[in-house]
């Protein structure tokens, strides 16, 4: 009997992005990262532990509740913060959720989406998902055995191009259940849906009877420009809100969550949320509830304060990365520039273009011999897009580690294009290709 295993499922590509993002810094300790989209740590602040037990402490001590219960004890699988949640909602998002019943509170985003799409799909359809798009939603339907139909971001973002796909896979007797959707500053590339596209997809949705799961994870990060409403605010019947507290508070918590859609004819996906729910992680850890819950009563329900400093912080890392980025590659007189980048408005990263394919193979060799670790945009693709893409994340590096990586970014491109970095910047590279290290200069905000 042999123990072979077969190469299939688990060796798609998609299934090893969040692994390699985790794992390729480790691997070159001497490059500088801007892979993974990891907060600030000088956010990740463990003080915020003790604060939010504290408060919760005092929260519960005014009610009929046993914290010893409540914290030391298997728990209720949909949570045990679902009000203060709710509060939350109405002060940051004006969502109101009729019932806390509503809502699933998960061990983070993964959870969240695994169990959304769990509740979904037990009858089959097509998932609708942006390309190039976060792996964790893509690797998840894939382990589930969902259907997927990746739409280029451009199809994505433009209404009457996604009604029209939407149509003619309809027609062709292809059913849709649901739609993925980051409608503030997208993972990997940063794009946003605007108010009029919002509205477009909810109508869509409702013509064609399918959901909709928006992901929250980078709204509290904006830099410019007015808020858009969420969609769920919006709509309470077409979509799943899936909410997280891995950037707004920590992710070491582990905590997210899943508002469910409510309203007449409705199906109480909550109570299927639930079962699933309870066959996989029984209920989310009493104390990193209690954390969150202390923490949203302290700051009179709301992270818009507790945030600002991080939007502020976030402001000038994108804007100094970006100044690096202009320095580096500068447009030479009316010649269309070889490399060339977004200007996002808020999130984590911005998206690069390059005049060459950069994939695994590329980040591999860049990190090792100019140590420095750029991600391909194209390991998010379903479709081999992006190719000639990689994203950039400036959430958790410094402005002098900006700088220095901008730099010796700058010397791999200049390689790859057959031109010596010595030749452009007049600097002189000493020993192994390891030891090059062109910085921008640029002076941190």
């Amino acid at each position: 009997m042999s123990n072979a295993v077969e190469n299939t499922l688990f060796e798609h590509p998609v299934l090893n992005v969040i692994h390699l993002l985790n794992t390729i810094a480790q691997e070159n300790p001497a490059a500088i990262s801007l892979a993974s989209g990891r907060p600030d740590d000088q956010y990740c602040d463990p003080a915020l532990i003790d604060k939010g037990l504290a408060r919760y402490r005092q929260h519960v001590a005014g009610t009929e509740l046993s914290l010893a219960t409540l914290l030391c004890q298997y728990g209720k699988t949909s949570g045990i913060i679902n009000e203060i949640i709710a509060d939350y909602l109405y002060v940051d998002e004006a969502i109101k959720v009729s019932s806390p019943e509503h809502i699933v509170v998960c061990m983070g985003f993964q959870e969240a989406c695994t169990l959304t799409l769990l509740s979904l799909f037990e009858g089959g359809g097509i998932l609708l998902v942006p390309d190039p798009v976060f792996s964790g939603v893509t690797g998840i339907a894939k382990l589930l055995g969902i259907k997927m139909l990746p739409v280029p971001m451009a199809t994505f973002l433009d209404p009457a191009a996604l009604r029209k796909l939407a149509e003619e896979l309809e027609s062709r007797g292809k059913k849709i259940r649901a739609l993925y959707a980051i409608p503030d500053f997208s993972n990997p590339t940063a794009d946003s849906l605007s108010y009029p596209a919002r509205k477009a997809m909810l109508r869509l949705a409702n013509d064609l009877d399918f959901f909709i799961l928006e992901d929250t994870a980078y709204r509290y990060f904006r830099y410019e420009g007015d808020e858009i409403v969420s969609m769920r605010s919006m709509d309470s019947r077409r979509v799943f809100l899936l909410g997280s507290f891995a950037k707004s508070i920590f992710p070491g918590l582990r905590m997210g969550y899943v508002v469910a859609p409510e309203g007449a004819g409705i199906t109480p996906f909550s109570a299927r949320l639930c079962k699933a729910k309870s066959l996989i992680t029984v209920n989310t850890p009493a104390l990193c509830q209690a954390v969150v819950g202390g923490l949203l009563i302290e700051n009179n329900y709301s992270l818009k304060g507790l945030n600002q400093p991080r939007v502020l912080s976030y402001t000038q890392k994108r804007n100094h990365m970006l100044e690096c980025l202009e320095h580096a590659f500068p447009s030479e007189g009316d010649s269309q520039r070889t490399v060339t980048w977004n200007h996002p408005a808020g999130g984590f990263f911005i998206n690069v273009h390059l005049p060459f394919v950069f994939g695994q193979t590329e980040m591999n060799e860049c990190a090792r011999h100019f140590r420095v670790i750029v991600f391909p945009t194209s390991l998010f693709s379903l479709t081999n897009e992006a190719v000639n893409q990689v994203r950039l994340s400036f959430s958790n590096v410094t402005a002098a580690q900006t700088t220095q990586a901008i730099g010796r970014f700058k010397a791999y491109v200049e390689s790859r294009m057959g031109k010596s970095p010595s030749d452009s910047e007049g600097e002189t590279f000493s020993g192994s290709r390891g030891q090059h290290d062109a910085g921008c200069h640029l002076v941190g905000p």
